[in-house]
């Protein structure tokens, strides 16, 4: 069970007065505390407030969504007026529509977040301006769930640790107590495990880069096959999407995947860094040919800037003979970014099977 928490009042020095806690209208106005000054609840870490209220694809509304440095996403879930059950069932379900969110998505919210409180910055700008750092290349790779509630039934209770300790779950409780003394108001939190401490999560951040650069390559069959077969990638439709690809200089290997249940299509060797697709060109019979002429669907920089689709060019090192034939298999990593450096335990392991699938050997 999770310590209660007592107060009193010194009268003259030596005598006691006990300032009981009251529930008053302290669970309604708690979302709003919390959103104010999200520190109440992540000290000693350090939490971002990304958003509150937010809808589902699965139904309902996240109270609150924050993110931390590095890049961990914390699903924030105040019990009210729930039932124990239902609270824990639904920070679960909001976890696993969470899980699935890419950078766009999370920056997208963001943006809504700091329109409807009249900012203008985007998720970048004010993460750096929050934390001091620049947003890791890799957001979401991780979440975390926490309860929010006065109390919780010792089943409840229960259940949260056993999927804590039992299964790596990361989710936990909070609770908070509300007092009153006179014109002042007081409020004392507990949890129900311990969250690490700041030291202890630096030391959990992920591993080192391994060097090997990942991309997303997540269009059509037609743009992706002429991909294969021409030598190139492309990303583009706002900054979010085409930015990324800037990492992706000459020389370097980046192994590409090619969308949603496809797997990994090739690794590749850049030729030439991003370019606008205008300014592409691609030889077909012998030809150089333009690539808006081959997929004459892509966004030109000609018709929106912002919105353009870039090309990078690439020397296929290993590929697959179709669309359909990409590889994946069980513990691969994949993310939505259209470039990154991950540092994730899967990304390592994902790179070392992919050579030994395609007989890489590095000298």
């Amino acid at each position: 069970m999770s310590l209660e928490t007592g107060f009193w009042r010194i009268q003259g020095g030596i005598k006691p007065q006990r300032i009981s806690p009251t529930a008053m209208d302290f669970e309604a106005r708690l979302e709003a505390i919390l959103e104010s000054d999200i520190a109440v609840v992540s000290e000693p870490r350090k939490w971002m407030v990304i958003g509150r209220q937010i809808p589902t694809d699965h139904g309902g509304r996240i109270d609150l969504l924050a993110i931390d440095e590095a890049g961990t996403v914390i699903v924030l879930e105040l019990k009210r007026d729930k039932t124990d059950r239902e609270v824990v069932s639904q920070v679960l379900d909001y976890a696993s529509w969470v899980e699935e969110l890419d950078y766009a998505q999370i920056a997208t919210l963001f943006s809504k977040y700091a329109e409807k409180n009249k900012g203008t910055q985007s998720l970048e700008d004010a993460f750096k301006s929050y934390f001091g750092v620049t947003i890791p290349e890799e957001v979401n790779a991780s979440h975390e769930m926490v309860i929010v509630a006065a109390e919780l039934h010792p089943e409840s209770e229960r259940v949260v640790r056993y999927l804590q300790k039992n299964y790596g779950v990361p989710v936990n409780a909070v609770f908070f107590s509300f007092f009153r003394d006179g014109e002042s108001e007081y409020l004392s939190r507990s949890w129900l495990v311990e969250p690490s401490s700041a030291e202890e999560v630096v030391d959990a951040k992920p591993r080192l880069w391994n060097g090997e650069y990942y991309a997303s390559f997540g269009y059509d069959k037609a743009t992706v096959e002429a991909g294969l077969e021409y030598g190139f990638m492309i990303a583009g439709g706002g900054d979010v999407y085409a930015k990324p690809l800037l990492m992706l200089t000459e020389g370097s290997r980046v192994w590409v995947h090619i969308g949603s249940g496809k797997g990994y299509g090739g690794v590749a060797e850049v030729v030439e860094a991003r370019q606008p697709v205008d300014e592409f060109m691609v030889t077909r019979n012998g030809a150089e040919v333009p690539i808006t002429e081959l997929l004459p669907e892509l966004r030109k920089y000609e018709d929106d800037p912002e919105m353009a689709d870039y090309a990078v060019r690439l020397r296929w090192l290993k590929k697959v003979p179709s669309y359909s034939k990409g590889v994946w298999e069980k513990g691969f990593f994949a993310n939505q970014m259209t470039a990154a450096r991950p540092t994730t335990p899967s990304w390592g392991y994902t790179v070392e099977r992919l050579k030994t699938i395609w007989d890489i050997e590095d000298e």
